[in-house]
This record gives C-alpha cells, sequence and structure tokens, in this order.
C-alpha cells in the first residue's frame, strides 16, 4: 500500500520521512525538503482570478483530484505494482467539507479504480483550503471577465474542443472555457481562441507536481482528466455564483464517441492501452458524486454518438474552421519532438476524420507516411492494431465495444454507442485505404 498525507500548511510536514508513506505539500509553491513534493502550487491563484467566493464543495474536488494526479504521478506503476499494473494507494486528504465527502468516499474510490486501474483508498480530515478572501481577491490586477458566461467547456486545444466551443458559440451561448496550461497545449490553446467566432472568458491551471529528490515518476498520467473535470467544476462554480437562481451549470466535454468509448482494438489493449478519461460509465459516475454533494454541475458530451469526422463535418463549409482544425493538437506523443507523430491512435482517428469531411490535411506529422512504418517495428504497433480491429467482420462487435467498461442500460442510449463504436472503426479503415492498406 503506497500511503501519501497532504497538507495544505507546510509548518504541519513532518521533518523526517517513514516508510511507505509520501508527504505532499497541497498548493504549495514546492517540495518543502527533499523526499516530499507539491502539487497545485498556482492553483489558488488562478481561483482567485476567478474573482468570486467558490463553494467551498468545488475546492474540496479540486484538492481531491490534486492529490490523486500527485500519487499517479510520484508512485511508479513499474515499482509499484504486483501484476505490472495495477497499484494500491491511501490517500489523507485535508479538505474544507470533509464530512460531506465521506458519504461518497466509495463511489469516489470505485471512480478512480476504474479511470486508473488501481485500487484508492481516500480518508478525509477537516483544515481545507477554503474559498479566497475578498481582500486577496481584489490585490490580484487581472482577473477573468466570467459576467457573461452562462455554461463552461473544456478546452484543450484539440479538434474536438475547438469544434465543441465554437458550436457552443454560434448558438449564442458563452462558455467559459477550461484548459489545461501545461507547456506546450497553451500554445494551441492561445492560437485557437480568437478563431472561436467571438472572444470568450477562459479559465487555465496547472498541477504542476514536483518531487524533490530521488524518485521514479509514472507517466502514464491515467488521472489527468480528473483534474481537467475538477477545473471545470471550479469555474461552473464561479459562473453559479454569479447567476444562483439557475441552480446548475453545464460543463461541456466535447469527445467524439469513438475516442470516448476507446474500446481496445486487441485482446492484449484491454489495460494499458484503453483511457478511460471519458468513457460513459466514468462520467456517469462522476455525475452522481456531484450530484449527491450538491455541486450544481451537469457534465455534457454532446458528441458521444459522433465519430471525430461526423463532428468536423457538422462544421463545414466554413474556412475559419477549416483554418483552425488543422492547427490543433491531436497526438499522444507530440511534446516528445514537438510534432505529432501520425501514427498513433488519436493522430489516425485525426487523420481519418480530415479524410472524411474532405479536407486537405496539412498538419506536419513526424511520419507523414504509413507505409514506411513497416520498416520500425519499434513504432508500427498502433497501425497494425488499427488494422487489425478495421479487418474484423461484425461478430463480436458489440462485445469488443464493451470491454472497456460498462455501457448504460436504456437501449436507445446503448445502441447508439454500438453504432459510433462501428462507424468510427469503418472511418478509419476508410482512411488506411487510401493510404495503400487492406482491412
Amino acid at each position: 500500500m503506497n500511503r501519501l498525507v497532504f497538507y495544505v500548511d507546510e509548518a504541519e510536514i513532518p521533518p523526517t520521512d517513514s516508510a511507505n508513506t509520501k508527504h505532499i505539500f497541497l498548493y504549495g509553491p514546492k517540495p518543502v525538503r527533499p523526499g516530499t513534493g507539491s502539487v497545485g502550487g498556482s492553483l489558488e491563484v488562478a481561483v482567485r482570478r476567478l474573482a468570486v467566493a467558490i463553494n467551498p464543495k468545488a475546492l474540496d474536488f479540486l484538492s481531491i483530484a490534486l492529490a490523486v494526479i500527485a500519487a499517479d504521478t510520484f508512485v511508479s506503476r513499474k515499482r509499484f505494482s504486483a501484476n505490472g499494473w495495477t497499484r494500491e494507494f491511501k490517500l489523507e486528504i485535508p479538505l474544507a467539507r470533509p464530512r460531506i465527502w465521506d458519504e461518497v468516499a466509495e463511489d469516489l474510490e470505485d471512480a478512480l479504480n476504474f479511470l486508473s486501474g488501481d485500487r484508492w483508498t481516500l480518508s478525509f480530515r477537516g483544515g481545507g483550503m477554503g474559498p479566497p478572501v475578498r481582500t486577496a481577491i481584489k490585490r490580484l490586477r487581472k482577473h477573468i471577465a466570467i459576467g457573461s458566461a452562462d455554461c463552461t467547456c473544456l478546452f484543450s486545444g484539440g479538434l474536438d474542443s475547438l469544434i465543441g466551443a465554437r458550436q457552443l458559440a454560434d448558438e449564442g451561448r458563452t462558455p467559459l472555457l477550461v484548459s489545461h496550461s501545461y507547456r506546450g497545449d497553451q500554445s494551441y490553446q492561445e492560437y485557437l481562441a480568437p478563431r472561436l467566432g467571438r472572444e470568450l472568458p477562459r479559465f487555465a491551471a496547472n498541477a504542476n507536481p514536483v518531487f524533490k529528490g530521488p524518485n521514479e515518476n509514472d507517466t502514464t498520467m491515467r488521472t489527468r482528466s480528473l483534474g481537467f473535470l475538477a477545473y471545470g467544476v471550479v469555474s461552473a462554480n464561479a459562473v453559479l455564483a454569479k447567476q444562483p437562481s439557475v441552480g446548475v451549470i453545464d460543463l461541456f466535454v466535447p469527445e467524439n464517441g469513438f475516442i470516448a468509448l476507446n474500446a481496445p482494438l486487441t485482446r492484449r489493449r484491454v489495460g494499458s492501452h484503453s483511457t478511460r478519461t471519458t468513457h460513459p460509465s466514468f462520467l456517469s459516475q462522476i455525475q452522481t458524486i456531484f450530484d449527491k454533494v450538491g455541486l450544481g454541475v451537469r457534465v455534457q458530451n454532446r458528441y458521444r454518438h459522433m465519430t471525430k469526422g461526423e463532428m468536423l463535418c457538422e462544421m463545414l463549409p466554413n474556412e475559419m474552421v477549416v483554418q483552425a482544425a488543422v492547427n490543433t493538437v491531436s497526438c499522444g506523443k507530440w511534446k516528445r519532438k514537438s510534432k505529432q507523430c501520425g501514427h498513433c491512435v488519436p493522430c489516425l482517428i485525426r487523420r481519418a476524420a480530415f479524410a472524411k469531411a474532405e479536407v486537405v490535411d496539412t498538419t506536419t506529422y513526424q511520419f507523414p507516411d504509413l507505409q514506411k512504418l513497416w520498416d520500425r517495428p519499434d513504432i508500427r504497433d498502433d497501425v497494425m492494431a488499427m488494422l487489425v480491429a478495421t479487418g474484423r467482420d461484425d461478430r463480436g462487435l458489440k462485445q469488443r465495444a464493451i470491454a472497456s467498461g460498462p455501457l448504460p442500460l436504456d437501449p436507445v442510449e446503448r445502441d447508439n454507442w454500438f453504432g459510433v463504436h462501428k462507424r468510427g472503426l469503418e472511418e478509419v479503415a476508410a482512411y488506411l485505404k487510401t493510404q495503400g492498406f487492406a482491412t
């Protein structure tokens, strides 16, 4: 069991370490000593920039998300899992309203187990971060102008988030955009924001987990999406504070259904290759938690029954959208070379979407010619797995669609998920044929 204890007061962090325990400074600017970590150092200022008193329950969810991200980062999956994948965590987290969260601790643990494939145990105590006081808000020179916002929308710099935000703006909505301000991602977001039809407010934050001293960090980062959702929850509650009579604020999570479902392409990809960031089961679990604690946030993915190509087709013809679309980022590996690879699963889905929409893809890929991958056994795995998945007949297709997790029981909703899975495979298969592959 990997035990991580979190503190919002650096004076409470023990001067020495104990076995199997890591001490983490929550909202701390940096680790207080070797052998300790910090996470969320810039979050307190980011929250103050919203210029309203945020619901303490929303800040508690942010604290939980940051603690989970820190644990996921600081504990190596390779070193601390019995089966090479599943780790066991025990987190002790200070919250402003611990009793409220005690009642949903098991729900949170189940959701985290599903999200990361690990085993989580959460315990809460008092003394967590509360809303910023008015004097602290006033000291900041620059605030986020959220007065006109009527909803929130995750805005990553990817193609799906571009379409999601643009469609909301075209419909007359004013979403408060919510972004990870990671280095690199931020440049895409800043390029795309002025191309959404009109100026929209934006909240950007960075968890920035840092450990001081020798430590083998994990790179799978399955829980990154929880931080993204937590930023959305805080932002939604800021909007709600401006118009409390509304009662509930929409948090839009724009993600095409094929990648949201992310059914494993082959049997050996059921674990490590099948992320569950926006899987319907995970989002349903999270929504249940929000409802139980009374957060006033409604999570919505309006594109859950559409492929990426179908999403793009819906925006056409629009030259501004086309120009912006080819300047989005989809690759899961692009930061290694500051260039999208062109052959990972997200890149293949992206390239297939442009082909379906008949949009000339001017993206600079590291490997634009997929045929040349046959001589590269170290990087051809994703293309080969996609060829296997798209080459199968329809027998067992539904079973493969639910291999990454349970689908809604409602028959119409369930059939729509099966449908988008089938059409997503067909979309990629059609693109691969244009590249000389028989599927």
